[in-house]
C-alpha cells in the first residue's frame, strides 16, 4: 500500500516536472532567433520549406574555407553556399551573392540578407578576408571550430543543470526502496516476537 502510494506520488511529480500545470493549450514560447518564425512550416514551390533553418553554420564556414582553398571567388562561393541552404536562407544568400557579383559594397550586399543570426556569423567570418584580401580559409576553419566549441560548452552546461534537476525525482525513486529494503527489515527484526 505504501509502495503504491509512493509510486503514484513519484509519477505525479514526474508528470508535473515534465508538463507544468497551465502549459496545455498554450503555444510554446520561443526566444532568440527562432522567435520570429512560425511554429508550423510553410511550404513554398516544390515542397521546399520556406522557413527552413540554415544548415549548421560551422559546417557552412568549413565549406566556404574549402571553396576558397580551391580558388573559388567570394561571390561564387556564397552562391554555392546558397545552394546548400533551403527556404529563406537560400533566397537571402542568393541576394547577397548576386549583389556581390554586381559589385555592390560589402555592407550593402549583406544588408539584403536581413538579420539572421546564422547569416550574421557567416558575414562576420567573411568580413576580414573581404576587407583585406587576406586568405580566409584558415580564419574560417578557426571560427568554425570556435562555434563547435561554444556548442559543446553549452551542451555541457545544460547537462550539468539537468543533473541538479534530476536529484529530487531520483531521490523520490530511491527513497521507497531504501525504506522497504533497508529500514523495514531492521525494524521488524527489532520488534519482540509476539
Amino acid at each position: 500500500m505504501l509502495t503504491a502510494l509512493a509510486a503514484a506520488l513519484l509519477a505525479l511529480t514526474g508528470f508535473l516536472l515534465l508538463d507544468p500545470p497551465g502549459s496545455r493549450g498554450r503555444p510554446l514560447r520561443v526566444s532568440g532567433p527562432e522567435a520570429g518564425r512560425r511554429a508550423t512550416p510553410r511550404l513554398s514551390g516544390a515542397g521546399e520549406r520556406a522557413d527552413a533553418p540554415l544548415p549548421d553554420p560551422a559546417l557552412m564556414l568549413d565549406l566556404l574555407a574549402a571553396m576558397f582553398r580551391a580558388g573559388t571567388s567570394l561571390p561564387a562561393a556564397v552562391r554555392t553556399l546558397a545552394r546548400a541552404a533551403e527556404g529563406d536562407g537560400r533566397m537571402r544568400l542568393e541576394k547577397v551573392a548576386s549583389a556581390l557579383q554586381l559589385g555592390t559594397e560589402w555592407g550593402s550586399a549583406w544588408a539584403l540578407a536581413g538579420d539572421d543570426e546564422d547569416l550574421a556569423r557567416i558575414r562576420e567570418a567573411l568580413t576580414f578576408g573581404a576587407a583585406t584580401g587576406a586568405p580566409a580559409a584558415e580564419i574560417l576553419h578557426a571560427q568554425a571550430e570556435q562555434l563547435r566549441r561554444r556548442r559543446r560548452q553549452e551542451a555541457e552546461r545544460r547537462a550539468a543543470a539537468l543533473g541538479t534537476k534530476l536529484v529530487l525525482p531520483l531521490g523520490l525513486c530511491a527513497l521507497p526502496s531504501f525504506v522497504a529494503l533497508g529500514i523495514v527489515p531492521v525494524l521488524i527484526s527489532l520488534l519482540p516476537r509476539l
